[in-house]
């Protein structure tokens, strides 16, 4: 709760300094935030959007010493590039178009003002993004050439991509969904390529994808990106980066990011494409903030009715809270999309969606999963009533045995019925857990079992001369733990998992 809140309160100040003109940003934040951890977080998020604290930048004040800020600037030449024209601003740069006169061609060119490529924190990140891009080659990432340093200022050339960004077509209105999920899997294929590297984008959005004339998707700007592998120096512990509508609830909170943060973005982008919304969006950074990490969007068949439920599903996947609930690679994704794609140019409703659902093997599994919870729930009520029995049968044995044997039954209970509950919490809060704890607990459930009937047996024979009755009791418990333990339980584990894990 505490980092929630935080995080609130640096969205806050973010969004109230955004207020103040950057020569006042400084003075702000030390009037405002007397915690110097905070107003560091909040200068470092300021500093990750290309804005200043101390002083105007060409991003929002632009000065004649600002690259790109002369309106004479098209026509210029900068070491082999000749200058276009601007095609945009954002970020820490401004991006032109150019031309490549030593190898003849059309290029993007993001250039940084003087005082940011000045600054060391600034001139590392934009070589981590030429880094980032240059080590995937896929033809839906763009392409970077080179950074260069002409005059003592940086220049990152890259691939032009031409075609309109996803921004401009979503502003049009609602996709057709299989244009969505045209596009869903192109750029599932393009994120697959840099996860499998180990590269996270951390900032996907409409304004960072490019469909081209000929229809393909292109990933633009690593400038956020990081290597799961590199060291993290480039942003400060708890550091928020990317952009504040389309953050995953972990970036929100200024937690550890990985695959599954673009993850989140890519099902919030395809349900802004397919519904034409941001179902987060909202009209200042706190509040959309509290919607990304507290609330559930509704479903896209809500809002769009369009949509289709093996599309609904997809979306409330990539957009579940808790980063371990959503896909586990972007490889599954591609195989959802691509199975969506093909059974709809066949004509074909998926298994899932139609009116035979129930009797589907995905429903026939979630039957069995909670079967396999059941079972767990009862063999807890069935150790802690053993409990009365072992009570019993214990002042029918002699000094030490009767010592022994209760605290073995006292010890295979707790930890049996400790696991069995953990299985049970387990299956109500993190449900797409259940299959790793299942795999990981059971081979100790099995030897609280093995000990539980073992000292039951043993005390059954010591006990069976003067009480017949209560040693059946203690071999049929015995026997019925075991075969719960050996037989039941791993054919329910295979019926709910596919495979006895």
């Amino acid at each position: 709760m505490a980092d929630t809140d935080d995080a609130r309160l640096i969205w806050e100040l973010y969004a109230a300094a955004l207020k103040h003109v950057p020569a006042e940003r400084s003075g702000y934040l030390e009037r405002a935030c007397t915690d110097p951890v905070l107003r560091g977080r909040v200068a470092s998020l300021l500093e990750s959007h290309g804005l200043d604290l101390g002083q105007d930048t060409r991003l929002n004040s632009p000065t004649p010493s600002a690259a790109g800020a002369d309106t004479g600037f098209t026509g210029r030449q900068i070491g082999t590039y000749v200058i276009l024209r601007e095609l945009g601003r954002g970020g820490m740069g401004v991006v032109f178009l150019a031309h490549d006169m030593r190898l003849s061609r059309t290029v993007a060119i993001k250039m940084l003002s003087p005082e940011y490529s000045r600054a060391p924190q600034v001139r590392e990140r934009l070589l981590n993004e030429a880094k980032m891009a240059a080590a995937l080659s896929h033809p839906g990432i763009a392409t970077v050439y080179a950074l260069d340093e002409i005059d003592g200022e940086l220049y990152l050339a890259c691939e032009y991509v031409p075609g309109a960004p996803l921004r401009a077509l979503v502003e049009s209105g609602p996709l057709p969904i299989d244009e969505v999920i045209d596009i869903g899997t192109q750029l599932a294929k393009a994120l697959a390529e840099a996860h499998t590297k180990g590269i996270v984008h951390r900032d996907i959005k409409p304004e960072n994808v490019i469909k081209t004339p000929s229809g393909v998707i292109k990933v633009l700007d690593f400038g956020l990106a990081r290597a799961a592998y590199a060291p993290t120096h480039l942003t400060v512990p708890g550091m928020l980066v990317g952009t504040p509508a389309y953050l995953a609830p972990e970036q929100a909170l200024g937690r550890d990011t990985d695959f599954r943060t673009d993850i989140f973005a890519l099902g919030l982008l395809l349900y802004e494409l397919a519904s034409g919304t941001n179902p987060f969006a909202a009209t200042d950074i706190p509040a959309t903030l509290a919607r990304i990490v507290d609330e559930d969007p509704p479903l896209l068949s809500e809002v769009q009715p369009q949509s289709v439920p093996a599309l609904d599903r997809i979306i409330q996947r990539c957009l579940r809270k808790d980063p371990a609930a959503r896909y586990r690679s972007t490889h599954e994704i591609i195989g959802d999309l691509e199975r969506l794609r093909a059974d709809r140019a066949a004509g074909r409703t998926p298994v899932s969606d139609t009116a035979v659902g129930a009797s589907s093997p995905r429903r026939s599994q979630s039957r069995s999963r909670q079967w396999l919870v059941n079972h767990h729930v009862v063999m807890s009520v069935v150790y802690i009533g053993l409990l009365w029995l072992a009570w019993f049968a214990r002042g029918w044995l002699g000094s030490p045995w009767d010592s022994v044997f209760l605290l073995s039954v006292l010890a295979s209970v707790a930890a049996g019925t400790s696991l069995r509950l953990h299985l049970w919490f387990t299956a109500l809060t993190f449900p797409q857990q259940l299959a790793e704890q299942q795999a990981s607990a059971q081979r100790w459930t099995r030897l609280c079992d093995l000990l539980l009937a073992a000292v039951q047996v043993a005390a059954a024979l010591g006990i069976s001369a003067n009480h017949p009755e209560f040693a059946m009791l203690l071999v049929g418990t015995s026997v019925a733990i075991l075969v719960a333990s050996f037989v039941i339980e791993p054919a329910t584990t295979r019926a709910a998992f596919g495979a006895v894990p």
